[in-house]
């Protein structure tokens, strides 16, 4: 979750023009472990980063008046940060591997809290799904058929973003750098690169 935070974390830095601030909820603090890893390397721009755990609504909104985005960065699980995230958030993105069965099945459970504070405490909440760590063989359906099963009962789910996230080494080696995939530099080709901008672009965070 973190890995992916941060290549989109720097490319709406690098690519949008706005003000941009990381919020760390998250007491894992993996967005500040690869910050650190980033600033003793002295690699350049560096990064608007704060830390809340408790009042968090009213620190992102203190932030929100001085950035165009503010990126809070919830725990994985169901937690009292994740729920104050909720409270707040304009826009939940939550990552899911399509081919993970335990993933699927701890997906309900966010659901049914997503929805509820959408009928309650935060009636702008938008909240998307985005298939990640997807297989890149063409033989692998596990995206595909999530996707078609999840349409099939989509009142009881959320949107699923049509971009998908792959498995690709350079999301996990540009992180252990202090990088972003905007920066590192794979000779390969750069398809994560793509990847991150086109799923902003679908979710109009990021402009052609």
């Amino acid at each position: 979750k973190s890995t992916i935070y941060i290549h989109i974390l720097m490319c709406l830095i690098l690519k949008s023009g706005k003000r941009v601030a990381a919020l760390e909820c998250d007491d894992q603090h993996s967005v500040k472990d690869w910050l650190d890893e980033r600033r003793s390397q002295g690699t350049v721009p560096d990064v608007d980063y704060y830390e809340c755990y408790h009042d968090i609504p009213a620190i992102a909104r203190k932030l929100d008046k001085k950035y165009d985005f503010v990126l809070l960065d919830a725990p994985g699980r169901r937690s009292p940060e994740f729920s104050k995230c909720l409270a707040v958030a304009d826009l939940f993105i939550s990552l899911l591997d399509p081919s993970s069965q335990i993933e699927i099945n701890t997906l309900g459970l966010v659901v049914a809290d997503v929805r509820q504070y959408q009928a309650s405490v935060n009636k702008t909440l938008k909240a998307v799904l985005v298939m990640n760590r997807c297989d890149t063989h063409p033989a692998y359906e596990d995206a595909s058929n999530f996707r078609r099963d999840i349409e099939a009962d989509q009142e009881n789910w959320l949107p699923v973003a049509r971009q998908r996230l792959y498995q690709r080494k350079p999301y996990k080696r540009a992180y252990n750098e202090g990088l972003s995939v905007h920066e590192y530099n794979d000779r390969r080709g750069n398809l994560a690169r793509g990847e991150i901008e086109l799923l902003l672009r679908e979710l109009k965070l990021l402009t052609a």
